[in-house]
């Protein structure tokens, strides 16, 4: 091969190179595409990023992280808890569904009960079908935010899909006393779609991609996350609340 050719054959295999790069770089963006208005739920499709495991990224800036969204917050411990556990969840999530009833209790007995820790949860929905579950838990009265979330957890298979199964929806919910005619009318506010949409735009923000994503006292926790490792987060905090109390405390003099 002459020099000639042979500079034209490396050029080449660079340019090829550099294509494959480029789109290799373009399908890390997210594709999920914005929520309008409720016509164009149904043009949403499951594409929910695979699970990370817990990264540690740097804290954010925990004041902006803990003052409430457009739809405002649901959360359960005191409000001077000196840790403040920050739950993004998206109802048709298989972790979010297992942390709700085999690790929400547990941390309930050990840290909120206590007044250690308060949680705070946000709806992040990855698709159309988890929206309207989003806007189907808004519609029932606050103290059965809960109580509700457990149950559209529990019933995920009989309500998710393309769209969203409205019956089963409202057959999980209407233990709160919520009409049908009040809970359709509901689910077409576009208020609280457009607050949906603000708030998830919001959490994106603060870094959140996946569901579930916890910040704990502003620590960012997203994935699969193990009840041992929220638990060493928390605890961690604490002691750094702590800290400052204990060098404030005088020293004891010695007994004679």
């Amino acid at each position: 091969m002459s020099v000639v050719g042979f500079k034209r054959g490396a050029a080449a295999a660079s340019a090829a190179l550099t294509a494959a790069a480029m789109l290799a770089l373009g399908g890390c963006s997210e594709g999920l595409p914005e929520v309008h208005s409720i016509s164009s739920l149904s043009s949403l499709v499951s594409s929910s990023p695979a699970p990370e495991k817990p990264k540690g990224d740097q804290p954010v800036n925990v004041a902006e992280l803990i003052t409430p969204g457009a739809l405002g917050d649901i959360a359960i411990g005191k409000a001077n808890a000196p840790v403040t556990i920050v739950q993004y969840v998206s109802l048709n999530c298989t972790n979010c569904s297992s942390f709700h009833s085999q690790m929400l209790p547990k941390l309930k007995k050990a840290y909120i009960d206590k007044g250690k820790a308060r949680l705070i949860v946000r709806e992040f929905p990855e698709d159309g079908a988890s929206v309207t579950a989003a806007l189907a838990l808004r519609c029932v009265p606050a103290n059965d935010y809960f109580k509700a979330a457990e149950k559209l957890f529990a019933h995920q298979k009989e309500w998710t899909g393309t769209e969203a199964n409205k019956d089963a929806l409202y057959k999980a919910v209407k233990f709160t006393g919520l009409k049908r005619d009040k809970f359709d009318a509901c689910l077409a506010d576009q208020a609280i779609v457009q607050a949906i949409n603000t708030d998830k735009e919001r959490a994106k923000s603060f870094g959140v991609a996946v569901s579930p994503t916890f910040f704990v006292n502003g620590k960012k926790m997203a994935g699969t996350v193990s009840f041992e490792e929220l638990q060493s987060a928390v605890e961690t905090a604490y002691a750094a609340t702590q800290a400052p109390a204990a060098a404030a405390q005088p020293a004891q003099k010695p007994k004679a």
